[in-house]
């Protein structure tokens, strides 16, 4: 889907060529000595440097008329005089220059000698007194000629600090972990590339590229609502675009929101109506969530010549059009071939509903927790209540209806209806009189109560004490942990944790969440020894490595294991904003502060991206910014940090500010 990765070529030195060509004439008169042996007398070198220019010239002159031939040999040609001119350079005890090796880098480049190209390119770095973007961008085209898109991306990210707000820097390693599969790191760069377009560049040629790329990746990574907004950018511009079309039909069917996905299912009807794939799922969706109006859609489908003789489609058409002789037998081998379609699911159970099929209360809660598990929380709860109504006429049901409501509550849960979960499982509690499920709908309770807005941590703690009398087991105990913790009782939190690890020593969360209780309780050694022990459990424990990463950068202890820890954390999670502020703090305190930019610019883009600004970050820029002497960038930043907490003004933020005011008045 994205374009092929091209950088531009370096410079056409026309002005450049005229200062030679003139420098040729420039000898005084007397003075014809011989400057090398391939050349006549009071003709310089650089003769041959100019015509090796003008040669390459030519070459990507004929490129673009595509005159291939042409191409090849005025690229030869042009490494012909580069290696004349380098020998008599070598004649008068000198080496060739960085110009020339990176000019004879491009040639070898171009004539798909990649072997050379590299070792030219090599010593064009080791000759430029400074590192220049041409030069990198070269180096990255020779290792992805090459198919070696790792080895691209380390020459991009060794100098990204440099160059930290380059468009072609940030999309091509986007594009190259894109790739290679990369999708978090993948993901950190084009939002950072998107974060530079919108505030320095908004006619960049990358803008409706990187929306499209951002669409997709974020689809990929679990943020669907982020991948609608970054699509709905792209089709801004490109409204004819069927993949992304379809690509945000599916997004809406995952996120249960069958109107939205109907719509864009639609549009690709009326763009293309030869499109077979949108005009059947369309077809899925009216029977799973508009039965009143599937028949009329079904017979336009009918009249277009668009059912199937056979399949899933034709299932459905005749389960609608109440043809049910031999179909419970062709869903059920459909189901079988295609465990991963939920509309034959759901025609089973319409059918067993329909031929009252005794199996039909066991069919309800397969189907029902199909679509939960297909994120389909609406129509999972639908069938649920379907089948509770169905329960309701039995005499003696109680336990029945317990197990309905608890999962009547999950799909209310991850629907974001905290209030209607917590009331469904008290529903259940009441009706269940088994033991086991009494304590198991307890810590549901005591969970939703700390979920969301509810912010009710006191009735979490009542409802787990009550239970932790009759059964101590170390969820439970941890469980209350989180809850004195969200109620800042330290001491009750670690206590609680303490009792978990006894029970189950095993559990690295239970050492991480005990050690961020011992770090309010300003308890360094404890809290260092519990995030050791965790990472020790778990070697890819990230949220550890950043906090110990952290709290040593804050205390000035062990910087060299402070840095490893944290671009470990990095390595594991490289779109965390958390963790890139943490990286970016700990190259600020070792002075390094271009690269500390950078990561606080990416933690700042990764964090509006995902929809919040953290006032931590952006504190951090103003001390990075007032390092590099830099008071006016400082101030706007330390200013946008106090406007983003929520909670009571920081002292030495407000310090910061006044102290910055009074050094720009002076």
């Amino acid at each position: 889907m994205f374009q092929a990765i091209k950088t531009p070529n370096r410079p056409f030195l026309f002005v450049f060529f005229c200062f030679l060509s003139l420098s040729l004439f420039a000898v005084e008169p007397g003075t014809r000595t011989k400057v090398c042996s391939l050349l006549e007398p009071g003709v310089p070198a650089d003769y041959f440097l100019s015509r090796a220019f003008r040669e390459q010239v030519d070459g990507f002159q004929s490129a673009q008329r595509r005159k291939a031939e042409d191409s090849k040999l005025s690229f030869e040609r042009s490494v012909g005089f580069l290696d004349s001119y380098h020998s008599c350079l070598k004649e008068v005890g000198k080496e060739p220059s960085a110009l020339s090796a990176e000019t004879q880098s491009l040639n070898y480049l171009e004539l798909g000698n990649l072997e050379k190209a590299w070792e030219w390119s090599e010593l064009a770095t080791g000759k430029s007194p400074e590192v220049t973007k041409d030069l990198v961008l070269l180096q990255t085209r020779i290792r992805i000629r090459q198919g070696e898109l790792a080895k691209a991306s380390e020459v991009l990210e060794s100098s990204l600090h440099l160059f930290p707000n380059d468009p072609d820097f940030l999309y091509l390693l986007g594009n190259i972990n894109f790739e290679r599969k990369n999708w978090n790191q993948s993901i950190l760069y084009y939002t950072a590339l998107s974060f530079v377009i919108e505030r320095r560049d908004t006619h960049s040629k990358y803008k409706f590229l990187t929306a499209k790329a951002l669409g997709e990746l974020n689809y990929k990574l679990d943020y669907p609502k982020i991948s609608i907004k970054r699509y709905n950018e792209y089709t801004n511009a490109y409204k004819n675009d069927m993949e992304v079309l379809f690509r945000l039909a599916q997004i809406y069917f995952v996120l249960g929101d069958f109107k939205h996905c109907r719509m864009y299912l639609e549009q690709i009807r009326e763009k293309n109506p030869r499109d077979i794939d949108a005009s059947h799922m369309l077809a899925e969706i009216y029977f799973m969530d508009s039965r009143d109006t599937a028949p009329i859609y079904f017979a336009t489908l009918k009249k277009e010549k668009k059912i199937p003789k056979a399949g899933i489609i034709f299932y459905l058409y005749q389960l609608i059009s109440g043809s049910n002789e031999g179909l419970e037998t062709k869903l059920k081998t459909y189901i079988q071939e295609n465990p991963g379609r939920l509309s034959p699911r759901i025609a089973l159970l319409e059918l067993a509903e329909k031929e009252k099929n005794p199996d039909y209360q066991t069919l309800n809660a397969e189907t029902a927790q199909y679509a939960y598990e297909y994120r389909q929380y609406y129509t999972a709860e639908k069938i649920l209540r379907k089948g509770l109504s169905e329960i309701n006429l039995k005499e003696n049901s109680d336990e029945e209806k317990t197990l309905f409501y608890e999962k009547i509550s999950s799909c209310q849960e991850m629907l974001g209806q905290w209030n209607h979960a917590v009331m469904s499982t008290k529903e259940a509690l009441r009706l269940t009189k088994e033991t086991e499920k009494t304590f198991r709908l307890r810590f549901r309770l005591a969970y939703l109560y700390l979920q969301g807005n509810l912010k009710k941590e006191s009735l979490s703690v009542s409802v787990l004490s009550e239970t932790l009398k009759e059964n101590p087991t170390p969820t439970h105990y941890y469980l209350r942990g989180l809850a004195y913790f969200q109620l800042e009782k330290y001491k009750e939190s670690v206590k609680d944790f303490s009792e978990a690890i006894k029970l189950d020593s095993k559990n690295y969360n239970y050492y991480f969440y005990r050690a961020t209780a011992f770090d309010k309780l300003k308890q360094f050694s404890d809290t260092e020894s519990d995030l050791k022990t965790t990472i020790a459990l778990n070697p890819n424990a990230s949220n550890a490595m950043n906090y110990l990463g952290y709290l040593y950068a804050e205390k000035d202890m062990n910087p060299e294991e402070a840095n490893q820890l944290l671009n470990q954390a990095v390595s594991l999670e490289p779109d965390n904003p958390a963790y890139q502020d943490s990286l970016g703090w700990v190259m600020y305190r070792k002075k390094d502060f271009n690269r500390a930019l950078l990561h606080l610019n990416f933690a700042t883009s990764l964090a509006l991206e995902r929809g919040f600004e953290d006032p931590v970050i952006y504190e951090h820029l103003g001390d990075v910014y007032l390092a590099k002497k830099d008071p006016v960038n400082a101030l706007q930043f330390y200013k946008l940090s106090e406007s983003k907490r929520k909670v009571d003004p920081n002292k030495d933020l407000t310090a910061k500010i006044k102290k910055v005011q009074k050094e720009i008045s002076e």
